[in-house]
């Protein structure tokens, strides 16, 4: 990671922190989220570039920074706190993919005739979200009890299957319950049925 990486990630907690959030689930989300982005890329599932891995790390460590207006609707909170104002370093097509990608972390997938924001987006922009989304939702699911129940994931493709392995494994199962749930968008957006192992 950059220098300049470092210090805008440095900012972007900064900012999550004004809203007092959940920092070891965003920490923890972060860390899978980047755990199947980079495991899915080796595996050929996508080829974003490191802009899109920063735009993913961005948006798990702020996208329940809506839960400062409760719990219901927080994914929309917190889509509107991050375009509310500048993120000192982070250009504004990156805030407006960051944003959107946290805002579908749950509820409603992305749909372009229901969400006048992803509407305006470019169509490469909106492929970036939904895939981006996707592997956000997917991680949020592994950490369902914001216990790090989760160590590790590690990924192979199996005969139309990715083979999520979990480690450690131990008292983990709401968590491979939760995400196996929130898997389903992750296996429509790239084509494979998700196995947890």
């Amino acid at each position: 990671m950059t220098e300049e990486a470092v210090t805008l990630r440095e900012t972007v907690l900064a900012f999550a922190r004004r809203f007092s959030f959940e920092e070891e689930h965003a920490l923890q989300d972060e860390r899978l989220a980047l755990s199947v982005f980079d495991e899915t890329r080796r595996l050929g599932l996508h080829a974003h570039d490191a802009g899109a891995r920063q735009v993913l790390s961005y948006a798990a460590l702020l996208h329940d920074i809506g839960y400062s207006a409760g719990y219901e609707e927080h994914h929309k909170t917190s889509f509107r706190l991050i375009l509310a104002e500048p993120i000192p370093g982070m250009e504004p097509r990156a805030r407006l993919l960051v944003a959107h990608v946290a805002r579908f972390h749950r509820g409603s997938l992305p749909d372009p005739s229901r969400h006048s924001s992803f509407a305006a987006l470019p169509e490469e922009d909106q492929r970036v979200v939904t895939q981006l989304g996707a592997i956000l939702r997917f991680a949020d699911g592994l950490d369902r009890t914001h216990t790090n129940a989760v160590a590790d994931v590690r990924c192979s493709l199996q005969e139309g299957r990715l083979v999520v392995t979990l480690s450690p494994g131990a008292s983990d199962e709401m968590e491979r319950w939760a995400g196996q749930k929130k898997a389903r968008w992750f296996e429509a957006v790239f084509g494979v049925k998700v196995e947890l192992g």
